[in-house]
């Protein structure tokens, strides 16, 4: 066989190139458009990531802090009697509770009397 007995026709050779060209085409832009959404998908997800790593560390910096909090409340009786009257109101017996007025709040405003 010869050469110019393989070679397709130059109409039939030109019209496969350009289809051919086409597809090829078409599988690159599809191409692009896939790789595009993938980054622009790999950046909300790398946000979200330092997002939640942020929230992690605040967690377990308030994880450490009841837990130093719960040792204290067990082994210091002074921390235990702090809270019971602070924080939960309780007194002794026979003690008297004085409660004082809450100071004014400087943001609000306050009605003047003629």
């Amino acid at each position: 066989m010869t050469q110019a007995e393989t070679e397709l026709p130059p109409t039939e050779n030109s019209s496969f190139r350009t289809l051919l060209l086409g597809a090829c085409l078409i599988v690159f832009v599809v191409l692009v458009l896939a790789g595009y959404d993938g980054s622009r998908d790999l950046a909300r997800l790398k946000a979200r990531e330092t997002q939640l790593e942020t929230r992690l560390r605040v967690t377990d910096a308030a994880i450490n802090e009841l837990g130093d909090r719960i040792g204290r409340l067990r082994s210091d009786p002074y921390t235990l009697e702090r809270v019971a009257r602070e924080e939960l109101g309780l007194s002794r017996p026979g003690e008297l509770v004085v409660v004082l007025p809450a100071p004014p709040d400087p943001a609000r405003p306050t009605a003047s009397t003629p």
